[in-house]
């Protein structure tokens, strides 16, 4: 309060100053300066045409979501490549070593040995490779835990599948892999590459078996 000629007046509040690219919005008010909108809202609404403030509270709500996430996003983006640049640095370890890579299909012109990889050892198995339907080899070995080469000498140049039976069923826990010889690595799309001896760009979540 200040005092004219001995009348108390009411003082007179300083205006805020700010900037000509200032915008005021619910996202940029604190909790105390919504408090004091929702309590003169509902100081002065129409008591026969009340206002619903719960459609305000959502939208900040949904402000602050969609700047958590914004935020959230630049991190991990920030996290996945410098990931990258980790992951890419151990990849130098891996050049010149040989691995075995997963693969759905033998491919006799590749010139790579391919291997039937078991997590444990069974007997009599029967190995079919097939082109399309129809079987063009079967023989029958058993499989020891870890790598069993496939002779491939007398099969013509071509793409086959492979089928591994026991009693006419389906043998879990072995798969099909070729081994090669690592030469260079890339990323890209965030997903580490690997350049091969014979000319095949794999990904590197592919290879099943170390230290051949």
């Amino acid at each position: 309060m200040s005092h004219i000629n001995g009348i108390n007046t009411p003082a007179v509040q300083e205006p805020k100053i700010v900037g000509p690219d200032y915008v005021q919005s619910f996202d940029n008010l604190t909790a105390e300066d919504f408090m004091k909108i929702y309590l003169e809202t509902l100081r002065y609404q129409d008591p026969f045409r009340q206002q619903d403030i719960s459609k305000s509270v959502e939208d900040v709500v949904r402000l602050n979501q969609i700047r958590f996430f914004t935020d959230m996003k630049f991190f991990m983006d920030s996290f996945t490549t410098w990931m990258n640049q980790i992951t890419f640095m151990q990849t130098i370890n891996l050049i010149g070593k040989d691995f075995v890579f997963a693969s759905d299909r033998l491919d006799t012109a590749g010139g790579v040995q391919y291997y039937l990889v078991s997590g444990e050892r069974v007997e009599g198995v029967t190995v079919q490779i097939l082109d399309g339907d129809d079987v063009v080899k079967e023989f029958t070995m058993d499989l020891d835990r870890g790598l069993n080469p496939i002779n491939l000498s007398d099969l013509p140049t071509g793409q086959y599948s492979v089928r591994v039976l026991k009693e006419d069923f389906d043998v879990s826990g072995v798969q099909l892999g070729f081994r090669d010889t690592v030469r260079s690595a890339g990323i890209l799309g965030g997903e580490l590459l690997l350049e091969l001896a014979s000319g095949r760009q794999i990904s590197a979540a592919q290879i099943i078996y170390v230290g051949v």
